[in-house]
């Protein structure tokens, strides 16, 4: 039996971890591995850590949780969870079993990213989904906007602050006349055609080909993929808003008594930064709850 249960090893649970193990409570870290956002350059827009690979802010985070020694690691990946008196007992593959007082899920979420020839190498690389995080490396290219609805009306002129060469990409999905409309009273072309492949030397994007034979020098590409929750979050039956993240309240608490949530499947805002904050609250409000009781 441990106090808490971390679910997940990013930012938001390491986060958490270290709330927790200042607070003196027993803590079980259990991560897979495989970070969303391994594939990525480096770290952006995180105070005094601005540049750091993915790879490296865990290596130190973990560097630094070794000075508390009730915080523990697993590698593996809890495959369900399920509610035992007042605490939670937790099933790993393999079928070892963890019991837990309280338990935080910061697992993050599930890109589903569309099947087009040339994407997977260059993604996180020259196509990306966050501006704030990627914007500034691609400034003053010619950039595109792959979206359809109201993403690609929100996310084209937005990229507009990192340049003036902005055009959408609806990969055969129509726009409403409302997001048209916009678009076309900024200037922004759109272009409707299904993508037929994307090129470029290495994981660098040079043109996006459309499957009416066109072709467009671009030189990265902002996303807006559908995600979905791991099949572990799914299970639990929580409360979910109409974008399909988990509702939590401002403690992180989710609909679920006992176990809270933070990081990018509580929302669209996925960036490491917000992801520890959210880590930060979570882990505070827990100490507070297991200790009080």
């Amino acid at each position: 039996m441990v106090d808490a249960l971390i679910v997940g090893g990013g930012p938001a649970g390491l986060s958490a971890a270290t709330y927790l193990g200042r607070g003196r409570r027993t803590v079980l870290v259990v991560d897979q591995g495989g970070p969303r956002h391994a594939v990525s350059h480096g770290v952006r827009n995180f105070l005094t850590r601005d540049g750091i690979t993915p790879t490296a802010l865990r290596a130190e985070a973990w560097s630094q949780l070794a000075a508390y020694p009730t915080v523990q690691r697993r590698d593996g990946r809890v495959a369900a969870l399920r509610r035992n008196g007042s605490g939670f007992v937790a099933t790993l593959d393999g079928g070892l079993e963890l019991a837990a007082r309280a338990v935080l899920l910061a697992t993050g979420v599930v890109d589903q990213h569309p099947v087009v020839p040339g994407y997977r190498e260059r993604w996180g690389r020259s196509i990306f989904q966050c501006p704030f995080c990627h914007g500034w490396e691609v400034r003053e290219q010619p950039l595109g906007v792959l979206a359809a609805g109201d993403a690609a009306g929100h996310l084209a002129p937005l990229l507009r602050g990192w340049s003036d060469d902005v055009v959408v990409f609806t990969h055969g999905q129509p726009l409403t006349d409302e997001v048209a409309a916009q678009l076309a009273a900024r200037r922004i072309p759109v272009h409707t055609a299904a993508i037929a492949a994307l090129e470029g030397p290495g994981d660098a994007l040079s043109h996006v080909v459309l499957a009416d034979g066109t072709r467009h020098a671009r030189a990265a590409l902002l996303v807006a993929t559908p995600q979905r929750q791991v099949p572990l979050v799914e299970s639990l039956g929580l409360a979910l808003g109409p974008d399909g993240y988990v509702v939590v309240d401002p403690r992180q608490q989710t609909s679920l008594p006992g176990v809270w949530a933070a990081g990018d499947l509580t929302s669209r805002m996925q960036q490491v930064m917000v992801a520890a904050a959210q880590g930060a609250v979570a882990g505070s409000v827990m100490v507070g709850t297991l200790v009080v009781g």
